[in-house]
């Protein structure tokens, strides 16, 4: 059930009326029933896996807020069966056929012939993201940070709220389980924030990226030589297909639970205003990279940097093994996160390596001239993304070494494209230059009324108009 589809155009509707005309706790039954009759659109079969997820978090949840003792080996046993259930639905689901195929592949080059299991099942929508969130919330409850819910229901729509539940924003206990327990109070800025939060997503997916797509799918899709000229321009189309198709969600979703009172995390923030590569990860899903810093980065780099051949070096050598080692692992992990196949992997790696050289150079980086900061962090971003769309790394190494060895600039081809670019993302450029400047998201909503009123006018125009609305569905669905 995409945002911008039929059915969504129905479904919302009923859900919003009932919203506002019942109390908080059946709105909170109701939002939950929806939740399961959004997710069950795409795959009723799948929901089962939602279920196992929410049962063992909740579970381990009140286990945890149960046992006082904070050395006590079961508070380490209720997270241990929380990360072994959500990862273990998620190998199996997510990367079993991968890793057979692999080792099939493997044997077959010793010459031995072996034939795995293979589930041959679709990727379940979604599971990426919530069994993230409810491992973050038992992970807070073993740290104290949140109290466990002891309503499974409330729980379960922490877990299933159907603005975030595809595509995150990934949120955390801390966040939105307090908000569902209470009240909510809805008010007319609330309104205007989720109005404008909602439309200017629809256009970021409708106008902007489902264009970028008619660029980059017949580059990408082609075979043998390829035009540098032409790869160049696809990889640039991309990062705003990307861009404007994630971030294009995330802003959809914040508008839909706006609407109801409830605030969503900000995932994106300008991320190609970023001024080095670090910045980048800090500003681009922001809820998937401050997931991975706070479970994964730290706490792996306080276990290396505590090993004891470790510490036997200086510390400034301790510092700079503990940290690439974990930003090796980190990122590889993020990676390899979007996807079962090798090319995520290496993206994770080649960010890894833009980040460690970055404090390498960072003294002398850090006085360039703001704009070229950015320009050369903007086309750093893409060669990661070359690789996150190529289908094989083959394809990467052919595509890189035609951007080198084949680049004609007379192709008139070049010229249809990079006016389409331009043309689809001038708005966005215009827009996000402002909002970066005053550091405000929402600058629009700032602006006198009548020129709030022509700025709606106008891209809604533009998205009716000139935007795609076929069932393209959002690229991070696969993921």
């Amino acid at each position: 059930m995409l945002f911008h589809s039929l059915q969504f155009a129905i479904f919302f509707p009923i859900v919003f009326g009932l919203y506002h005309v019942l109390p908080h706790t059946v709105q909170n039954r109701m939002l939950l029933l929806a939740s399961y009759v959004f997710y069950g659109a795409w795959d009723w079969r799948y929901i089962s896996l939602l279920l196992v997820s929410t049962v063992t978090d909740y579970f381990c949840g009140i286990g945890l807020s149960r046992t006082e003792d904070e050395k006590a080996a079961r508070r380490k046993l209720f997270v241990f069966i929380s990360v072994l259930v959500n990862l273990s639905l998620l190998g199996v689901f997510k990367y079993y056929d991968f890793f057979a195929t692999e080792f099939q592949g493997l044997m077959g080059a010793f010459g031995l012939s072996v034939q795995p299991y293979f589930l041959n099942v679709a990727l379940p929508i979604g599971i990426s993201f919530y069994t993230f969130q409810t491992m973050s919330y038992t992970i807070d409850v073993y740290r104290r940070k949140v109290d466990a819910a002891e309503n499974f229901f409330d729980f379960a729509l922490y877990v299933s709220f159907f603005p975030q539940l595809i595509a995150g924003p990934i949120e955390r206990g801390t966040r939105l389980l307090p908000q569902i327990l209470k009240p909510r109070i809805i008010n007319a800025a609330m309104m205007q924030r989720a109005v404008y939060f909602f439309i200017w997503g629809l256009f970021l997916k409708v106008f902007i990226a489902d264009n970028m797509a008619a660029i980059v799918d017949p580059v990408f899709a082609a075979t043998g030589d390829y035009e540098g000229g032409k790869v160049l321009l696809a990889v640039y189309a991309f990062s705003f297909q990307i861009y404007c198709d994630f971030a294009g969600y995330s802003f959809m979703a914040i508008g839909l639970a706006q609407s109801m009172g409830i605030t969503l995390m900000e995932n994106f923030r300008r991320p190609y205003f970023a001024r080095n590569i670090g910045d980048f990860w800090r500003r681009w899903h922001i809820s998937l990279s401050s997931w991975f810093r706070d479970y994964v980065f730290t706490p792996f780099y306080l276990y290396i940097e505590h090993l004891k051949w470790v510490r036997t070096f200086p510390i400034k050598v301790r510092h700079a093994i503990a940290f690439f080692g974990t930003l090796l692992v980190t990122e590889y992990m993020l990676g390899f996160w979007h996807g079962a196949a090798w090319t995520f992997g290496i993206f994770g790696l080649y960010h890894a390596f833009m980040i460690w050289g970055y404090y390498y150079v960072r003294k002398g980086w850090d006085k360039l001239n703001p704009y070229v900061q950015i320009l050369l962090t903007y086309h750093l971003a893409c060669g990661g993304w070359l690789i996150f769309r190529a289908n094989s790394m083959g394809q990467v190494a052919d595509m890189a070494k035609s951007l080198f060895f084949n680049f004609n600039v007379s192709n008139p081809v070049l010229a249809d494209m990079g006016m389409k670019i331009i043309a689809f993302t001038a708005v966005l450029i215009v827009v996000q230059i402002f909002q970066d400047w005053k550091k405000d998201t929402v600058i629009v909503l700032r602006l006198p009324v009548f020129a709030q009123l022509a700025f709606f006018v106008f891209i809604i125009s533009l998205t009716l108009v000139f935007g795609d609305f076929s069932d393209r569905p959002f690229i991070y669905f696969q993921f």
